[in-house]
């Protein structure tokens, strides 16, 4: 099972993610080592569209989590778009 901890919620908000784009990139995105013994999860996403009143083609979402138990709690999320 794949959790949102309440700091993670916020920085999607603030930085355009979703909860399906983020449960997404930990199911099926790339892996890599983060700080803290954490793991990231990074997964590129069409999007074709405008942030912050610039015109981008791509979302990439960065999902950076622990394992507790069987469960992924992400603790944080970064977005670029590109």
């Amino acid at each position: 099972m794949i959790k949102l901890h309440p700091h993670a919620r916020e920085r999607m908000t603030a930085r355009g993610a979703t909860e399906d784009e983020v449960v997404a990139t930990v199911e099926r995105g790339e892996t890599f080592l983060a700080k803290f013994g954490r793991t990231g999860f990074r997964r590129n996403f069409h999007f074709d569209g405008i942030w912050r009143e610039m015109q981008y083609a791509t979302k990439q979402i960065e999902a950076i989590a622990v394992k507790e138990n069987n469960d992924w709690i992400v603790v944080t999320v970064i977005t670029k778009y590109f």
